[in-house]
Formats: C-alpha cells, structure tokens, sequence
C-alpha cells in the first residue's frame, strides 16, 4: 500500500468487527497512534460471522464500509478474522481507499520469526474451514507446518464476559490439549476476540510457544500508509448494530478504559 500524503487532511481510521473483539485491536492502536481517529463499528447484531454463509459476511462488511465511509473514514481496518478472509477481496475490488485485512499482517509477523518451523492457528469455524491462513503461509514459506483449530465457543465466552470463568478454561482445555501431542512452535489467535482469552490459552498451551499479537501486527501496517503527525488526539465515535448497553458494559474490559458514547444505528 502506497503512503497517504501527509499534505491530505488528517486521515480517519475506520475499523470494524462482528462485536466487540476487534476492541483488542484498537487499544493496541490507540497506543500507536494516538493522533488519529478512529471510528468502530460493532456489527453486534449479526455475532458472530463466524457461523454465517459467506454471502452474508460480504452483505454486512459492504454496508459497513459503507456507513464508515459516510461517517468520514478514509482508511478501513477489518479487525475480524472470518471477515478478512471472505470479503477482503470484493471490498478492495469496490472501495479505492486504503482496507486492511488482519490475516496477511498476522502471517508476516509470524514469519518473522526465525526459529518458526510450525505454526498452529485458532480461529472460527468459518476462518479454518476457508484455509485462508494455510494457503497464505504456504505460499509464502512450503517449510513451515501449518495446524488450523476451530474453536467457535470462544466468541460467545468473550462476549458474555465469561472469559476468567471455569467454563472458559474447561472449553479451551478441549480445544487445545490435542494440541499437546504436537511440535508447534507459535501459536495464532485468528479472531480478535480471541487475545481476551490471553491467559487461559497460555495456562494450557506449552510455555515455549510463542502467541501472535495481531493488534501489533495491524499496528505494524498501518505504520506504512499513515504519515506522521503532530495533531492533537481527537475523540474516537463508537457504533454498535444493537444493545449498546452490553457494548458498555463490556468495552472497558478490551480498552481499558470506559466509553460513554456509544450508538446504536441499523445497517442498510
């Protein structure tokens, strides 16, 4: 992706997710670039994508970009996984301005691992079921061994808050102890909401492996479109497709700190 000229007026980010995982990403870019804004979208009433058809998927990211687009963003972040691997490439065919995907950045960042000989990735049902992930990898590296996990519990666990929870360590302890009987070396988070989860994956997984920060590896692209700036921090917008209130009650938990100004708008 080409640079955006610093002589443009300041860029605004837009980012979306099915819910509130993506969240996991935009506090790494608040961090980042903290002169800029962002404008999320929560697509909370059609969670989670990962069980819908990919002609549903496509139909909600198109009318997302769409309202991101009429709200003034001129950059767009697809913070979710299922997301990034069916619709990625309708909407860079449609939309000229800048879309980035969380997969290929996520991939180059775990290639840059030198002593990476297996990678084992973790992602909804309709993420592993696209091998988006393992034909990516492989057409970059044919020595590297790729393992693909669905794990479609965890979306709900995260957005019922439920993530500490016994249940939460019982369902991940299904998901990840085959994985015990395998050399893996790093370790995917392929859904945003996913890092939430952060520490009950690691209690399970073995020490050595190494976990992907895909809110780094986003960070890490966006670094070569977005100019510097010295701008003050303006106020990031907030959007939700239905119950704003559970977005409340819930965001402090992925940003770290609490939103007020969050809307509900439906999509059309």
């Amino acid at each position: 992706m080409n640079k955006i000229s610093s002589n443009n007026k300041q860029p605004i980010i837009g980012i979306f997710d099915s819910g509130l995982g993506g969240l996991t990403i935009l506090n790494q870019l608040n961090k980042d670039f903290n002169n800029y804004k962002f404008i999320y979208f929560g697509d909370t009433a059609h969670l989670p994508y990962g069980t819908k058809s990919h002609q549903s998927i496509i139909k909600f990211c198109e009318q997302i970009v769409d309202f991101l687009i009429s709200k003034g963003a001129t950059i767009i972040i697809i913070a979710c996984h299922s997301a990034s691997a069916v619709a990625i490439d309708f909407l860079r065919k449609k939309y000229s301005i800048p879309i980035i995907d969380v997969i290929q950045p996520t991939i180059k960042l775990s290639l840059m691992i030198k002593s990476n000989k297996s990678i084992c990735v973790l992602g909804t049902s309709t993420t592993i079921s696209s091998n988006t992930y393992s034909e990516n990898i492989k057409k970059l590296s044919t020595n590297i061994k790729v393992y693909e996990v669905a794990c479609p519990l965890f979306v709900p666990i995260v957005e019922e808050g439920l993530e500490n929870s016994l249940i939460a360590n019982q369902i991940a302890e299904m998901y990840l102890n085959p994985l015990k009987s395998l050399s893996i070396d790093s370790l995917i988070l392929g859904c945003t909401h996913y890092p939430m989860l952060y520490k009950t994956i690691k209690k399970i997984i073995h020490k050595n492996i190494i976990i992907i920060d895909t809110g780094v590896a986003i960070s890490d692209e966006l670094k070569q479109i977005l100019p510097s700036s010295n701008d003050s921090q303006n106020d990031n917008e907030y959007y939700v497709s239905d119950l704003p209130y559970r977005f409340n009650e819930l965001a402090s938990k992925f940003l770290k700190y609490e939103i007020n100004n969050v809307k509900q708008i439906s999509l059309k």
